[in-house]
């Protein structure tokens, strides 16, 4: 246990700011507002992590159970509520809401804050341990990405191709999501940084490299739009449509869209899968609607890209982002260049192919 902890009843009493002689069961715990406030700022968090307890909540946090937690830690579920309830006792604060029923164990305002900063110290521990490796080389680290579905597989693996080659100890973690749960993975620190279509302007984003991408019908060779130079939205009344769900961004742009068209449209399947949204197109179930048409036209020779020219739905952005007050550690800022090169080279084959079917 650590010294921090040796002596529960001083630090209770400076977190509660009661006398540090009183025990800790003596003084009430404080309102919501006045537990955040002083938890948000309090010297003691800094001397904690690391201990025994903050593991303990973390995983709690983590994994939304003691029993879950217990079983990932191979601990008895009660030496780890004991634990965590000494470090509420420790704060002055209730860090989870132990509820019956549906409800279960819900992390409270206070919990929340201590779970963000932990994430933090975690991540910029990582930073220092890979920053202090770089001193003798790229030798050792590890980089979590963020990307989109529907890109990952044109852009990643050459990356991290090349990358390997001249720094094989590296190793990585890849979330696939959408651009909105891109955003908060970053906010949370569970990824390095993000390539993903279309971050809103009002989230502060820092943009390491950028291309933007035409909107194309993709359809069988047979079908009947497949001839067209061009089609409009409202060139696709009548189809089958082929869409990506609501859990993405992509989604509530086509959505816009098809609203201010007028056009009847009709979505025959919905699905978060774009491998099968592709393949349900390549056997004539329907008609989708992609961004870009070079990061399939190699592996899916069957399918045919026609540009959607319609005022209603422009280009979009394909970028790569991460937090401008996070600093990146030496592996994941060398493999970010990495990754911005291979984005760049996917626009310009995305130019290049599309010079092509304008021909």
């Amino acid at each position: 246990m650590t010294v921090a902890l040796r002596n529960r009843a001083s630090i209770a009493g400076v977190v509660r700011g009661c006398p540090a002689t009183r025990h800790r069961n003596a003084c009430e715990f404080s309102t919501e507002s006045q537990e955040v406030a002083r938890l948000s700022e309090h010297s003691v968090i800094p001397k904690l992590v690391g201990s025994t307890p903050l593991r303990y909540f973390s995983e709690v946090a983590e994994r939304g159970s003691f029993r879950a937690a217990a079983e990932a830690l191979r601990i008895a579920a009660s030496a780890i509520n004991r634990q965590v309830s000494n470090l509420e006792a420790d704060l002055g604060v209730k860090l989870f809401e132990r509820a019956r029923g549906r409800a279960g164990l819900q992390l409270t305002d206070a919990g929340r804050i201590l779970q963000f900063r932990l994430r933090s110290a975690i991540n910029e521990l990582r930073i220092a341990n890979d920053e202090i490796i770089a001193l003798q080389g790229l030798q050792r680290g590890h980089v979590t990405i963020g990307f989109n579905d529907v890109v990952v597989n044109s852009i990643l693996p050459g990356a991290i191709k090349t990358f390997s080659r001249t720094h094989p100890g590296i190793t990585f973690g890849v979330r696939v999501d959408s651009t909105r749960g891109l955003v908060s993975r970053l906010k949370d620190g569970d990824i390095d940084f993000a390539v993903a279509y279309n971050f809103a302007s009002d989230v502060e984003l820092s943009c390491m490299e950028s291309v933007s991408l035409r909107m194309y019908l993709v359809a069988s060779p047979d079908h009947p739009l497949a001839a067209r130079a061009s089609v409009t939205l409202a060139d696709l009344a009548g189809f089958n449509l082929i869409l990506p769900d609501g859990s993405g961004f992509l989604r509530q742009i086509f959505d816009v869209a098809f609203r201010g068209s007028n056009a009847q449209i009709h979505s025959l399947v919905e699905t978060n899968s774009f491998e099968l949204i592709h393949s349900l197109v390549e056997y004539g179930v329907g008609i989708s609607i992609v961004t870009g048409r070079a990061q399939r036209e190699d592996g899916r020779p069957r399918l045919v890209h026609v540009e959607i020219k319609d005022a209603l739905l422009s280009q979009n952005v394909l970028a790569c982002c991460r937090l401008p007050d996070r600093s990146l550690s030496p592996a994941a800022a060398a493999f970010a260049d990495v990754v911005c090169d291979a984005l760049r080279a996917f626009g310009h084959r995305e130019a290049r192919s599309s010079q092509a079917g304008e021909g």
